[in-house]
């Protein structure tokens, strides 16, 4: 029988054949599912993760870094404007030049010293009646002027040296207006990177407050249902009456539908999170929802702080610098300009009469009449200029207010919080209260669903307590231009709320 059974194990490997349609596509399917399964589950981020995914992807964060890399390549392009310019040149040309030469003075000159020499020495008297006849013929055929024309081919390569001595204040006026146009870039590159932490912020604890949520509601449901089981039964046993089991069923309705709001509610703050991180899948936060027990430093470090580096006063400290440039500028169109010249030409033998073989000098240089009204371009600039000086005074009113409000929020959802995690335990432990007196017949039902409400109130509003703690600490360091400190808050922080 052993050998008998091999032979057949054996034949039967030997008549195996392909695998039936129906079962390959099994496995197909099977396989799809697995990987489409993989490719939904989620990925997991901490805070400080998801912050980093975010600086990596965000399309408005390379946009602002170009504009910096841009503002400082144009301030570079603009620092060299009080050096000479070098340039050469090289040309090559055919020309013609009619050039006139008058004979009439060199004529009359002659003329004078032959007549003077006849006329003065013995010798010139003894034969000034032979020679004066053909020496005035002579005279008499020289021409007034001659004249001809040259037509040549000339190469003339030239180094030309132009040197800005004196711009009238243009040139440092256009260097300062670039550095601070650079640091305008920058501080505009903070301020996004700053908005876009505090979308980060909303967004990522946006989604734990969902989940919180989802996790609050599912626990109120599952202790309806419990006491909907418990009245149903009590019912049965005639010791409880139907409108009470009929209100006990209104509010296990109700929580059921709350659930299905919670979780709609949740799944668009992971899409939104999702998105903002770029990623294929959906985003698991790590980092739970926090708070501090203890109040922060004083809100005055926060003001002294925001003074000093805030992205939007840095921002328009620039523009106001921007705008003392261009008065500069503007002053500068109505003062000369000196600058020093020189020139050299490398084919001096082979050059065209009129040029030099070299040439050096001064010069200067002042616009009498402009088609530009100068006093009315000064008058623009200062007006600018005063526009900025406005602006940043009202700016710095305006961030003082919002840190006094931004810190204000954090203190109070941080005593809300703490508060809250007290009601609990009384919440709590009423409802366990009602629960036994309901069974026992001492508590109505609807006593036994105002402690359960009760206490879902509490759970959700101290998840929204934390959430409002998160998102105003990110406010107030945004406005005190500390954004980089948060991970450091959420390091030091006594208070999380336990994952859902």
């Amino acid at each position: 029988e052993e050998s008998g059974m091999t032979v057949t194990r054996t034949e039967t490997r030997r008549t195996r054949g392909p695998a039936p349609r129906w079962q390959r596509g099994a496995v197909l399917l099977a396989l799809a599912t697995a990987a489409a399964h993989a490719q939904q589950a989620p990925r997991s981020y901490t805070f400080n993760a998801a912050q980093e995914r975010l600086t990596a992807t965000s399309s408005g964060l390379t946009a602002a870094r170009a504009g910096v890399d841009a503002s400082r390549s144009s301030a570079d392009a603009v620092s060299g404007l009080n050096l000479p310019i070098l340039s050469i040149d090289a040309q090559v040309f055919r020309y013609q030049k009619t050039i006139e030469i008058s004979l009439a003075a060199g004529r009359s000159l002659v003329e004078q010293a032959i007549n003077g020499f006849l006329a003065s020495s013995p010798v010139g008297q003894a034969v000034a009646p032979i020679v004066s006849g053909p020496v005035n013929n002579a005279l008499s055929r020289i021409p007034d002027s001659v004249s001809g024309t040259i037509t040549d081919n000339i190469w003339r390569p030239t180094l030309t040296l132009l040197w800005p001595l004196y711009t009238g204040g243009m040139s440092s006026a256009t260097q300062d207006a670039a550095q601070a146009q650079t640091r305008q870039a920058e501080a505009e590159l903070s301020a996004f990177s700053d908005t876009l932490g505090m979308q980060l912020v909303g967004a990522y604890f946006g989604q734990q407050l969902a989940a919180q949520v989802v996790a609050t509601s599912r626990q109120n449901l599952d202790r309806f249902a419990q006491h909907y089981d418990n009245a149903l039964k009590m019912e049965r046993q005639g010791v409880l009456a139907k409108a009470q089991r009929l209100q006990v069923e209104v509010a296990r309705n109700a929580a059921e539908r709350q659930l299905l709001r919670a979780q709609n509610e949740y799944e668009t703050a992971q899409a939104v999170l999702t998105r903002l991180l770029k990623e294929s899948g959906s985003v698991q936060p790590m980092t739970p929802l926090f708070a501090q027990s203890q109040p922060l430093e004083p809100v005055q470090a926060f003001i002294d702080s925001g003074r000093d580096s805030s992205p939007t006063l840095t921002r328009l400290a620039a523009l106001r610098d921007v705008s003392r440039s261009g008065v500069k500028a503007a002053q500068s169109l109505a003062l000369p300009k000196v600058y020093g010249f020189g020139s050299y030409n490398f084919n001096s033998k082979n050059a065209v009469l009129p040029d030099p073989d070299w040439i050096v000098g001064v010069g200067l240089h002042y616009t009498l009449f402009s088609n530009v009204d100068r006093k009315s371009a000064e008058g623009a600039a200062r007006a600018r200029e005063q526009q900025a000086d406005a602006a940043m005074e009202q700016a710095g009113s305006d961030i003082e207010t919002l840190i006094v409000r931004s810190y204000q929020g954090v203190e109070t959802s941080r005593k809300q919080f703490m508060l809250l995690g007290t009601n609990i335990v009384a919440a709590e432990e009423n409802v366990r209260v009602h629960t036994l007196g309901f069974r026992e017949g001492q508590a109505t039902a609807t006593e036994l669903i105002d402690a359960q409400v009760a206490l879902s109130v509490a759970q959700t509003q101290r998840a929204a307590a934390a959430y409002e703690y998160d998102l105003a600490l990110a406010q107030l360091l945004a406005a005190s231009g500390r954004m980089n400190d948060y991970a450091q808050h959420i390091a030091r922080a006594d208070q999380r709320m336990s994952a859902p």
